[in-house]
């Protein structure tokens, strides 16, 4: 029931979005936007993409190295099939999915593959952040922060103090992981006692996720890895928009830069799957208001983007369940079912 509340919900966004980004809009000019369009950078921009999905796959090898040795083979479709998840579910639930998948395959804990995951979140906003200053800072843009839309702006201004403060959090459950332990132990206390045995068992296996926040070389690779993965995902909106005929100008490779920041932190609220709306919405207002490009032409080169972005993705998941003959939904019940036995 919650999951079709949420599912609807999402409907209602996206109705609510596409009304406010086709309002006024002139048809003919947004098709002659897509007949101009090149296709043939189509190819590098998608293999550029698909191969920071590679790279993700082996920076999820080294978060998941402390708890145990994974494959690349054995980690990229249970990567595939989440990323899927999340774009055809509503409240990334492709995040739970994904950990459940993990622990059974791999034989770890559940709590311990969703606090990787959860990493992997938190490199993403801090990867996203140094982007969006790099590019504001250095990226030398035709743009300033009074001609930014007014919700991109509380993006920027908030997101290093959400990802800063979600990022000491981790840090000291790891560093101070007995003294922290001791204290959620309390809180499990007030909690009725068939709760307390679950809970102090997720509280240790979930601290044990983190555990690579201890080797600074590790941590610094995972770094690295989260720079690699969104630099072929601007790289690939760049050269999109050198087949839209809007780059290099006025779009450069920092614009890119930019832009994606943007509409990624942007799209972390919670919104339709795949952030169907909101990020076409993001975008094209910032590209209208910031960098003078007409709306429909921003519009057709946003959905071009997302298209990109979703599709490809979406099919490798389906292929990879499809190959390992699991079911999203058998995958979603078991996935509550195993909360259920964790926390009764």
């Amino acid at each position: 029931m919650l999951t079709q509340k949420r599912t609807w919900l999402g409907f209602v966004f996206i109705g609510v979005t596409f009304y406010f980004l086709f309002r006024n809009i002139d048809w003919v000019k947004m098709l002659e936007a897509f007949t101009h369009f090149q296709a043939l950078w189509i190819l590098p921009a998608l293999a550029i993409y698909l191969f920071g999905y590679v790279v993700r796959g082996f920076r999820w090898v080294v978060l998941l190295s402390p708890v145990k040795k994974c494959t690349f083979n054995s980690l990229f479709p249970t990567l595939m099939i989440g990323f899927m998840a999340n774009n055809v579910l509503p409240a990334r639930a492709g995040e739970f999915i994904r950990a459940h998948l993990n622990g059974k395959k791999e034989g770890i804990s559940r709590s311990a593959s969703f606090a990787t995951i959860v990493l992997e979140r938190l490199f993403d906003g801090l990867t996203m952040i140094i982007l969006l200053w790099v590019a504001l800072g250095l990226g030398h843009l035709p743009v300033k922060e009074e001609t930014m839309p007014a919700s991109i702006q509380h993006a920027i201004n908030w997101s290093p103090y959400v990802f800063g403060a979600a990022f000491l959090v981790l840090f000291t459950l790891v560093l101070f992981k007995e003294t922290c332990v001791s204290v959620i132990n309390l809180f499990i206390r007030i909690a009725p006692r068939k709760f307390h045995d679950p809970l102090e068992k997720l509280a240790h296996t979930f601290i044990d996720g983190l555990h690579i926040l201890k080797n600074v070389k590790e941590t610094f690779t995972v770094l690295l890895a989260s720079l690699a993965a969104w630099t072929c995902e601007f790289t690939a909106y760049y050269l999109l928009a050198v087949g839209m005929g809007i780059a290099p100008t006025p779009l450069t490779l920092w614009s890119a830069a930019l832009l994606m920041a943007i509409v990624n932190l942007g799209i972390l609220i919670p919104n339709a799957p795949g952030g169907i709306g909101l990020f076409e919405f993001l975008g094209t207002g910032l590209l209208c208001v910031s960098f003078g490009i007409g709306k429909e032409m921003a519009v057709g080169y946003m959905f071009l983007v997302h298209f990109m972005v979703l599709i490809p993705i979406t099919l490798l998941g389906f292929y990879y369940s499809t190959r390992e003959h699991l079911n999203l939904g058998k995958l979603e019940d078991e996935g509550n079912q195993q909360t259920e036995k964790e926390i009764p």
